[in-house]
């Protein structure tokens, strides 16, 4: 299978790069591997920030084949499965990928705070504007901010 036949099934679609764009990506990488490295949080953090780096990798290799997935469900195991057509990885580190895909759709959700005591637990996120990195509707793209969650439950 090659990528114009990805295309023709619409998993992908033609597009045209630049270096100011690849460069672009692979600062994100750099960045995600040093947030990586943060050893003040928690093991599940790291690898999220790991895992984006690599997912970020395979993008940064099909779009220098000038190439990006098609907005639908499953375009995160397409971009990982494409690395068979742009880098020529093997089945096996593709599977690996995926398992480590499985493990980050997890750790995303495991990260939310617990409920069920009397503290209250957050988190925040912040979604990346780039538009290396832009869906094709901006009103698809989510916005920043924060989430506080918890419940009560007396001490007495």
């Amino acid at each position: 299978m090659s990528l114009k036949e990805w295309v023709e099934y619409g998993w992908l679609r033609r597009e045209p790069t630049s270096p100011g764009e690849i460069k672009d990506l692979l600062g994100i990488v750099e960045r995600s591997l040093t947030d990586s490295k943060v050893e003040a949080v928690s093991t599940d953090l790291r690898f999220i920030a790991a895992f984006n780096a690599a997912l970020c990798v395979a993008t940064t290799a099909l779009r220098a084949s000038g190439y990006r997935t098609a907005t639908q469900a499953g375009h995160q195991v397409k971009t990982i499965e494409s690395l068979e057509l742009t880098t020529k990885a093997s089945p096996k580190v593709i599977q690996r990928f995926k398992t480590f895909n499985n493990k980050w759709n997890k750790s995303v959700y495991n990260v939310a705070g617990k409920s069920g005591t009397n503290q209250v637990h957050g988190g925040a996120y912040e979604y990346l504007r780039n538009s290396a990195l832009d869906a094709d509707n901006y009103f698809d793209q989510p916005l920043p901010g924060q989430t506080i969650q918890g419940s009560y439950r007396s001490n007495c």
